[in-house]
Formats: structure tokens, sequence, C-alpha cells
């Protein structure tokens, strides 16, 4: 059955709603949907912290580019860098649960649940 130009208005408008909803979402919660649970399971104290290392120094780099991009870019930066921030926050997020599950010790410049690589 043929939809009207009304109902097929009232969903797409529905849709809309919904996507802008879903952007309503903290960033700490986005991040986790961006790594697998049990990405680092295999990896050793030493291994962990040397990808937590590597993650940091990223997030950093991805942070100045923001910042440099002044008012006028910062929205396109921010566009164009804010996924990988997200999925290395989560990487990180996984890090930290995976080297307290193994009882590592603390890794340098990454403490705390939802820490930011400016922390």
């Amino acid at each position: 059955m043929a939809m009207s130009r009304r109902e097929t208005v009232g969903t797409l408008i529905a849709v809309f709603a919904a996507l802008a909803l879903s952007g309503c979402a903290s960033e700490e919660t986005a991040s986790r949907f961006l790594v697998p649970p049990d990405r680092y399971i295999l990896y050793s104290c030493p291994e962990l912290a040397t990808v937590a290392q590597t993650n940091l120094t990223r997030m950093r780099e991805l942070e100045a580019l923001t910042a440099k991009a002044g008012p006028n870019g910062q929205l396109a930066s921010e566009l164009a860098y804010r996924p990988e921030y997200l999925q290395l926050r989560g990487e990180m997020e996984q890090i930290r649960k995976t080297a307290g599950e193994k009882n590592c010790k603390p890794i340098p410049g990454v403490t705390g649940p939802g820490v930011r690589a400016s922390d």
C-alpha cells in the first residue's frame, strides 16, 4: 500500500528526531560501543602499558589538532577526529579494566575511569 505524502513526511520527521536524540548519548557511553569488551584479554601487563602509552600519545595529538584548528575550523576538525578520539577512550577503558583484572601495576599517565589525555 502506498504511503501518502503526509505519512512520508511524518515518518521522515520521526527518523530525524530519533537520529538527533541518539546524539545525546554521553561520550563515555559512545566510546564503550566502539571497542570489543575483551580486546586486550591476551595482553600481558607490559603490553598493556605500551598500548596505553601509545593511545595516550595519539589522544594528545588529536586534542592538539582540534585546538589548533581555531574557532572557524574547530567544528570540521571535531567531526574529523572525534570518532578516533572516542575509540581511543574506549580502548583506554578496556586497557584499565584488563590491567585491573590482571593486577598490573598502575600505568603512568592512565588513572581512573573516563580519563582524558589532558588529565
